[in-house]
């Protein structure tokens, strides 16, 4: 019964397209997270709202629609499992029909488990890096240093200066700057465009350096699996000694060979460089 309504795509649900089924919500979750330019707030906010859909999924009333629809498919009536004494490769959910059987025994429990490993995995409250969006402007005009405090004692050993004290200050500097922007001024939400103000005005060292550090952190292991994979094309048994400098070089060309080379500007490298280069 789920999996006919998992993947047939003959159906729909509460009007809607097929490509909203409950799997579709993750899937763009899953998608945006394997981005090379992904950044760990964008990436907890998306989960945030993948976390709120399923949740509504879970209190509300759609697994009934679901049966319903999957009864259609079936030609009739969706029967319980037989129930044993001694039950050893299923469990005996007790349930008095079997719309509450498959609620309790398939539903909930699959959509406990997206929950309980989004949770896991991105549990913003007990992430310490996640304290740092609070640096973002969009956030930071409402904030105290307390609330970026733990972050910034987690990375003191990066700051320039005093550590903490250069931190809180440009705190306060940071925080008068954007009260004093006209209302229609947009205030940036993403790492990225906070860092490039900070550094275009080049005032706010040590906040530089965490806006930095936190847009650089991995949201996940995407990036190092793509290198995993793409090692079977590169380290072939005509290869199979060559230097581990090499081999990462070769490993960065493959994956990021979207990119246009500046090829003046690598032959100006190499001119630069010793000539007698090695090749093992």
């Amino acid at each position: 019964m789920w999996k006919a309504y998992m993947y047939t795509k003959e159906q729909s649900i509460c009007n809607k397209p097929d490509d909203e089924y409950i799997m579709q919500v993750t899937k763009p979750l899953s998608v945006k997270l394997q981005e090379k330019a992904q950044d760990l707030h964008r990436a907890v906010r998306s989960v945030t709202d993948c976390v709120a859909v399923l949740q509504q999924f879970r209190d509300g009333t759609i697994f009934n629609e679901i049966f319903a629809w999957a009864t259609d498919i079936n030609g009739g009536d969706i029967g319980m499992p037989r129930r044993a004494g001694r039950q050893r490769h299923r469990a005996n959910v007790p349930a008095d029909n079997a719309v509450d059987y498959y609620k309790r025994s398939c539903f909930l429990p699959f959509i406990d488990t997206c929950l309980s490993q989004l949770a896991e995995r991105f549990a913003e409250k007990s992430s310490v890096a996640y304290l740092l969006s609070a640096l973002l402007p969009a956030y930071v005009i409402d904030i105290s240093f307390d609330a970026v405090t733990k972050a910034a004692s987690h990375y003191e050993d990066f700051l320039p200066g005093d550590g903490l004290t250069a931190a809180r200050t440009e705190l306060m500097r940071w925080q008068n700057y954007w009260q004093r922007q006209p209302a229609d001024v947009r205030r940036p939400d993403s790492v990225l465009d906070a860092l490039k103000v900070a550094d275009d005005l080049g005032t706010y060292p040590a906040l530089s350096i965490l806006l930095r550090i936190y847009a650089t952190l991995p949201v996940t292991t995407a990036t190092g699996e793509r290198s995993f994979s793409s090692l079977k094309y590169i380290k072939s048994y005509l290869r199979s000694t060559m230097s581990e400098e090499r081999l990462n070089g070769l490993a960065h060309l493959y994956i990021n060979r979207d990119i246009r080379l500046q090829y003046d500007a690598v032959i100006d490298e190499f001119s630069r460089s010793n000539r007698r280069l090695s090749f093992a």
